[in-house]
């Protein structure tokens, strides 16, 4: 058993006793790291308000490589996000992103690449206007798809390399991208998605955050972006599974 010392974002938490917690932390060296926190639900607990969702600390646990789930010996809050977590928008997309991300980290890689993104991503979202929000959910969705290392073809055609004329072209997931007049897709499993949303998409893709509040999206294209990238999300990782985050935000914003 040793100790391991690393920042991490907290990114979900369950009640395991009356007294302990299991912790999920996307982790700067370890990829995603379980953890028990032994006291942390009393009252006079040396964890505080460490372990709450969207939350970025500092953290030391002891390591066994023959147990799934490791023992938190400490933590120290490095960064709150405390006005994400004072508006319920942003908090509901804060949690998208951290779902998200634990779902594409694998446990004990130490090469993932989402601790930094994820980290980023929270920090432009913080100091971002609110009504950019979103712009920086779909952002940090297809920057996640180029960190796992699935980022898109949209600007040119995968198979000929001519950039597409129509006002929509078949997006070929298996492709990794759009195809043009030159391929029949024939069984190829993927949809027509328009240009304009695809142009959006290739923004999102190479924007900085500042860059956010001049790009324009339609409400249709909105629509057709979230349901492009999810729907790619789900075929490059084998899971179907929704993302409870995003249905929560939907509901409010219904309100």
């Amino acid at each position: 058993m040793g100790l391991r010392s690393t920042r991490a974002v907290v990114s979900k938490t369950m009640r395991m006793s009356n007294s302990s917690k299991l912790v999920s932390l996307i982790t700067e060296h370890y990829g995603l790291v379980k953890v028990m926190a032994k006291g942390a639900r009393r009252p006079q607990s040396k964890f505080g308000a460490s372990l709450e969702p969207i939350t970025l600390i500092q953290c030391i646990y002891y390591q066994k490589d023959t147990r799934d789930i490791q023992t938190l010996a400490s933590t120290e809050i490095d960064h709150a996000y405390l006005r994400i977590k004072e508006d319920i928008k942003l908090l509901s997309i804060a949690s998208c992103m951290v779902e998200t991300a634990q779902s594409h980290t694998a446990e004990e890689d130490v090469s993932a690449g989402t601790f930094s993104l994820v980290v980023q991503s929270l920090n432009d979202l913080e100091s971002g206007a609110k009504k950019d929000a979103e712009k920086h959910l779909w952002r940090f969705m297809m920057r996640l798809l180029a960190a796992t290392g699935y980022t898109p073809l949209l600007d040119s055609c995968v198979r000929c390399g001519k950039k597409p004329k129509s006002t929509s072209v078949f997006f070929s997931f298996s492709d990794g991208g759009v195809l043009c007049s030159c391929t029949d897709p024939g069984d190829r499993y993927g949809f027509k998605v328009s240009a304009g949303s695809l142009m959006v998409m290739k923004s999102l893709l190479d924007a900085v955050a500042k860059d956010l509040p001049k790009l324009s999206i339609s409400g249709s294209q909105q629509q057709e972006v979230e349901h492009t990238i999810l729907q790619f999300l789900a075929y490059h990782s084998g899971t179907s599974r929704p993302i409870k985050s995003l249905a929560f935000l939907r509901k409010i914003q219904l309100k």
